[in-house]
Parts: C-alpha cells; sequence; structure tokens
C-alpha cells in the first residue's frame, strides 16, 4: 500500500535523475564535512592513506543515504 511513495525517479524541470544520484551527491558531502572535522581535530594524522579513509567514508554513508533517506 504504501509502495507508491518510494521515488523511481527524482525530476529537476524536465530531467529526470536516478535516486542513487542523490544519494551519491549527499554521501560526498557528508564525508567531506566528517574529514574536515577529522583534520580539524588532527585524528586524520593517524591514517595511513587519508583520502582512501574520504572514499571509504563517502561509500559508507551514500550506503546509508541509500537504505535509509531515500530508497531507490
Amino acid at each position: 500500500m504504501a509502495m507508491h511513495l518510494i521515488p523511481h525517479e527524482l525530476y529537476v524541470g524536465e530531467v529526470f535523475f536516478p535516486p542513487m544520484l542523490a544519494d551519491a551527491v549527499l554521501g560526498l558531502i557528508a564525508a567531506s564535512v566528517t574529514a574536515r572535522l577529522l583534520n580539524h581535530f588532527r585524528v586524520s594524522r593517524y591514517f595511513y592513506h587519508p583520502y582512501l579513509v574520504l572514499i571509504a567514508l563517502a561509500v559508507i554513508y551514500t550506503g546509508l543515504f541509500s537504505i535509509f533517506l531515500i530508497p531507490a
């Protein structure tokens, strides 16, 4: 009954976007904010390769957003 509430496509004007694109953008934004916080508190110096941590955070946040925020 509530299956019609799940968006299959997001549209801006006349252009349709997949919901995973919005999840990925939100995941990248959340990962960059988290990376800035880690840099501010100097926690990132304990990482061997901080750029891989940023990519891993982006993948984790994208997965969480795709599960809970905008399911496809």
